[in-house]
């Protein structure tokens, strides 16, 4: 049911996308003042730049597949748009794995970056393969996780600099490495426990169900 808290917390998902959109992309810029580790990103401003156009296409797409009129109304859109964020969660993901070993605070960030690159990968791939086989309730809550992984792109900026402020760049990054996705996972998972599951979305009449769903559905 789209209530009013519904269109309040969508709201500020697609808010929390767009702002992060005008903030990264300011690294198209190719300044090198402007990143956050000059002397690193520098060297790898290819790898940097997947990563970001990844993350940006996929947190901007991601709120609009979680609207259950365009999906029953433009299923044809909501397929399409379920590829883009497909490829882009997937080549996001490869990118920030490739930048993980090169974090600003050591192992401990590295480690957090590391997990929720295969996080993203993990979740999306499971979505991608729960439509194919039409199994639409576990593809909610596999997506539902997967975006909630994507989103630390918005959260990291959001905590980085009071948690920096707080304990210092180093130890603070550290914090926010693992801050920006842990919490919004136990979030997914509470939203999919007490709403997800107490209203599931049977298949559309006429959408071809498991063998069927290979040939008609996407993420």
């Amino acid at each position: 049911m789209w209530t009013a808290r519904t269109k309040v917390g969508w709201g500020l998902l697609l808010a929390g996308a767009v702002l992060l959109a005008l903030f990264a992309a300011r690294y198209y810029s190719l300044d090198p003042t402007v990143y956050f580790q000059p002397e690193v990103y520098q060297a790898r401003t290819t790898g940097l730049l997947v990563h970001i156009t990844g993350m940006i296409i996929a947190v901007l797409v991601g709120p609009f597949q979680f609207l259950r009129r365009l999906r029953e109304r433009h299923f044809g859109l909501h397929r399409a748009l379920g590829r883009i964020y497909l490829a882009a969660a997937v080549v996001g993901a490869l990118g920030g794995l490739y930048l993980a070993p090169v974090s600003a605070s050591g192992a401990v960030s590295d480690v957090a970056f590391a997990l929720l690159g295969v996080g993203v990968l993990l979740t999306t791939t499971v979505a991608f393969l729960r439509i194919l086989h039409g199994d639409v309730q576990s593809h909610r809550e596999w997506m539902t996780r997967g975006y909630a992984l994507i989103f630390a792109a918005v959260t990291l900026r959001l905590y980085q600099p009071f948690l920096t402020t707080v304990f210092g760049e180093y130890v603070g990054y550290a914090i926010v490495a693992w801050a920006c996705w842990v919490p919004n996972l136990l979030v997914a998972e509470w939203f999919i426990r007490s709403r997800l599951r107490a209203h599931p979305e049977a298949p559309r009449a006429g959408r071809p169900a498991v063998g069927g769903a290979r040939r008609a559905a996407s993420p």
